[in-house]
């Protein structure tokens, strides 16, 4: 098979997952995010603000480079807590992430037929929740890999 012709098929699959109504809820407020919010709000909550002291990211821990998420529980500790510079510091989707978690877990303590409004909603404006989910996802991922090429780079230039 043709490079080329495999482009178009990925192209028109990414489309298609694109264009799902049914999935436009469930990626945003499905069990899975309402679980990880609620979790994201307490760990949030109980962990201080400048972090303990210890790594907790397996993969900083192995290779010394920070992932996408590192610095992530410390700025939702931050922003929690009204310290919006230090959040911002540690992690700058923070705030954003903080919001979106307050928001899905709100929704979930609010009554069946709210959600199921707010899903119909959702689906109607599939695309549009769709590609937002996408952009989110690619700029989480494209600051870690950023931050991580920048932190490998100073590494070299130290070790000259």
């Amino acid at each position: 098979m043709e490079l080329n012709s495999r482009a178009v098929i990925y192209a028109k699959r990414f489309r298609c997952w694109l264009n799902q109504p049914q999935l436009a809820s469930n990626r945003w407020f499905g069990k899975h995010c309402v679980i990880a919010a609620w979790l994201g709000l307490l760990l949030a909550a109980v962990s201080p603000p400048h972090g303990s002291g210890v790594t907790l990211c397996w993969l900083k821990s192995v290779t010394g480079l920070p992932c996408p998420g590192c610095g992530m529980t410390r700025s939702l500790s931050c922003g929690i807590r009204g310290m919006f510079s230090e959040s911002l510091h540690y992690h700058p989707m923070g705030l954003f992430i903080l919001a979106l978690f307050i928001l899905i877990a709100a929704q979930s303590l609010c009554t069946r037929g709210f959600r199921e409004r707010v899903a119909r909603f959702m689906e109607n404006q599939a695309t549009f929740f769709n590609h937002l989910y996408f952009a989110f996802v690619l700029t989480f991922m494209g600051f870690g890999i950023v931050r991580a090429l920048f932190s490998f780079g100073g590494a070299l230039v130290a070790s000259k």
